[in-house]
């Protein structure tokens, strides 16, 4: 099984050696052998770059410490033994001009006069020779680990040169023992440092979030982190599902990782294996990182791996990609919608506009850009699109002002091509997003002046056919009124011949025959009698609209001949009872008759009020009335009275002469009064009387 990176014991710092404790049982020997009585141990200090007292034998501690040579003074014989690493003998250390005053008086404090100084060594280099062959400096003193100082030996008889003699074993047993100390300190400091990397060690490779092992040439897994020892390792307590799935693991990586160390790459990424999750046993994709790696302490390769789950992002990957494919679907569907769209758009006749919050055109079909954005670039176009646009910007934001989602309305605009005037209908439409929010508004138009147009050229010739029809009803009446005296007549002289010959005459068959022919005549004339009587239906009749629509159907062909229409409508009217198409026809000849009547131009007064006005006494207050009056050229006195007669007409050449008279027709079967003022200069007014619960025969539910 692998080894597994665990995590190391922690351990505290071992305590710090101190050199009296090598020292001072040498120093002891020799001062009992040699009967020395004082010594001071001087050391090195790199900080200080000086010798330093460390302690004493004979010697306070606290004096012993006092001491400190510097050791960039070359003269002083004291420093000289610690370059040379050579015993030198000083007579009188306090008296000496080499050292310095204060050093010296520390030396008299500690009874230091004639001493030996010997050198303390731990490095086991010798002394090198100078060119000239005397001692020069030895290496290593300088550089930190190395024990470096130099000991003063002392006694009150003095000293001599056989006693440099006698402590060359000294200094050879203080050299081998503290090589030994340093050599035992260096293995400390080395176990430590070697305790503290494994420490970062075992914190660097399992604090990562990827399983990390290191395989051998035969790609064993030798070391491995906690993540890999998920995947690659199990125990004998584990289920069998779990090991065979470890089994399963080792023997898929193996392969793989054989696989890859025959390309002979240095670091390769972008590899993947497929393993088994030992756990849940769903399959994990794993992106791998190798790395050769030779051990050079032993002599072996193998490689570092660092895999990496990357199995949710493959997932999330292929979920993106069926998702781009979805969405590239649903683009081309969104591409071939609008391109449907936008073939439906240009194809529609009626302009649409879709605008934002700020009231900014998004978008256009081309009926629309006639109007706002037009081909052509004169000035005259530019600022009729310009004026199309502030009109519609204008008229949108009242239209805002409606709580409905859908709103309707009437603008008239200007066409670029032709300056022509439009009476344009605007259905507005808000559109919502996911929160509510307005959007956008699509806005319709449509040309209402045209179907107006058309609206009034179709009741013309229905009130043209009226008036045919009527005429011919009429004349046809007036011929049966006519003819049914004299048939009434000749059916009395059949009667009476048929009583005079009786049954058995022989012509009696031919009287018989005759009677029953002017009896059919009769009927004839009484079905043609009763066509012409022949009325549309009653209902609740809104007279204000009706002045209204009819006004609005005739309102574009009137202002291009510079009449206007002003209506003065009383609103609280009450509603009649009446045939609305009849009524309709009857103000639409009037208002076509006042505009004839003013070729310069002019106005056409429409009025409406409750009550009867001069004619009270005839209908009472339960009657309306309608006034139109026009500041036309008016009617002559000995006209006017003709006016109301069948084929007469004002206007030679022009219409039937049948308008006004099918127009009192109408009137007159509603139970109303139709009379007319004018004056030669100022103008013609009709007034029409009407009574609210519509003419005597009426049959009303109840």
């Amino acid at each position: 099984m692998a080894d597994v990176l665990e995590r190391p014991p922690r351990r505290s710092p071992p305590p710090l050696r101190d050199p009296r404790e090598t020292l001072e049982p040498l120093l002891d020997e020799v001062m009992r052998k040699l009967e020395f009585e004082r010594a001071v141990v001087l050391l090195y200090d790199e900080d200080r770059a000086a010798l330093a007292g460390s302690f004493g034998i004979g010697v306070p501690d606290a004096i012993a410490r006092e001491l400190v040579l510097p050791v960039a003074n070359p003269d002083d014989p004291i420093v000289g033994v610690l370059r040379l690493g050579v015993p030198e003998r000083i007579r009188d250390a306090t008296a000496d001009e080499r050292i310095f005053s204060g050093v010296r008086a520390i030396l008299a404090k500690a009874k230091l006069g004639s001493i030996v100084a010997s050198p303390l060594r731990s490095t086991s280099e010798r002394a090198l020779l100078r060119s000239d062959g005397t001692a020069a400096a030895t290496p290593g003193w300088e550089h930190r680990g190395e024990w470096a100082g130099v000991v003063l030996l002392s006694r009150a008889s003095g000293v001599t040169q056989s006693d440099i003699d006698a402590l060359v074993p000294f200094a050879r047993e203080a050299q081998e023992a503290l090589s030994l100390q340093r050599d035992v300190d260096l293995l400390r400091d080395t176990s430590e440092a070697h305790a503290i990397e494994k420490e970062w060690l075992w914190w660097m490779i399992n604090g990562v979030g990827d399983a990390v092992l290191v395989t051998d040439s035969n790609n064993d897994i030798l070391l491995q982190n906690r993540r890999a020892e998920l995947l690659f390792r199990a125990s004998d307590e584990d289920s069998a599902g779990k090991r065979r799935a470890v089994w399963m693991n080792n023997f898929l990586f193996t392969a793989a990782l054989s696989t890859w160390n025959l390309e002979r790459v240095e670091a390769t990424t972008g590899r993947e294996v497929t393993l088994v999750d030992p756990i849940e046993g769903d399959e994990l994709i794993y992106e791998v990182i190798t790395t050769p790696a030779t051990n050079y302490r032993v002599g072996m390769r193998g490689t570092v791996s660092v895999l990496k789950n990357v199995t949710d992002i493959r997932h999330i990957g292929e979920e993106l990609a069926r998702g781009r494919e979805r969405l590239q679907s649903a683009e081309e569907e969104i591409r071939i919608e609008r391109d449907r769209l936008d073939l439906v758009l240009r194809n529609v006749p009626n302009p649409i506009i879709v605008v934002d919050n700020d009231n900014h055109i998004m978008s256009m079909n081309p009926a629309a850009e006639r109007l706002f954005k037009p081909d052509s670039a004169t000035p005259r176009a530019t600022h009729a699109a310009l004026a199309n646009d502030a009109r519609f910007t204008s008229f949108l934001a009242g239209l805002r002002l409606d709580p409905a989602m859908s709103k309707r309305g009437e603008i008239a605009l200007t066409d670029p091509r032709n300056d022509d005037r439009l009476e344009v209908e605007v259905s507005a439409t808000e559109i919502h997003d996911a929160r509510g929010a307005v959007i956008a508004i699509v806005s319709v138009m449509q040309d209402i002046g045209r179907l107006r147009e058309l609206e009034r050229r179709r009741l013309e010739q229905v009130l043209f056919d009226s008036e045919k029809l009527a005429a011919t009803g009429r004349l046809a009446a007036s011929i049966a009124h006519e003819i049914n005296n004299p048939l009434e007549a000749v059916q009395n002289a059949l009667y009476l011949l048929q009583k005079e010959f009786g049954e058995d005459s022989a012509k009696r068959p031919y009287l018989d025959i005759a009677a029953r022919e002017t009896q059919r005549m009769s009927r004839i004339l009484r079905q043609m009698l009763g066509f012409y009587r022949q009325q549309e239906a009653m209902a609740d009749t809104d007279l204000n609209a009706l002045v209204e629509e009819a006004g609005g159907l005739v309102v574009k062909r009137l202002r291009e001949r510079g009449v206007q229409i002003a209506n003065q409508l009383d609103p609280k009217l009450p509603r009649i009872r009446a045939a609305a198409d009849q009524l309709k026809q009857v103000l639409l000849n009037l208002l076509l008759n006042a505009a004839d009547s003013m070729p310069n131009g002019g106005t056409i007064t429409v009025a409406t009020q409750a009550g009867a006005g001069a004619e009270t006494e005839v209908f009472g207050r339960d009657a309306v009335q309608i006034q139109v009056r026009d500041t036309g050229e008016g009617i002559p006195d000995d006209l006017l009275a003709q006016i109301f007669e069948p084929f007469f007409s004002t206007k030679p050449g022009k219409g039937t002469g049948l308008g006004l008279w099918v127009s009192q027709g109408i009137v007159q079967s509603h139970g109303g009064t139709m009379r007319v003022r004018s004056r030669v200069g100022r103008g013609t007014t009709f007034m029409i009387t009407l009574p609210v619960q519509g003419p005597p025969g009426d049959a009303r539910a109840a």
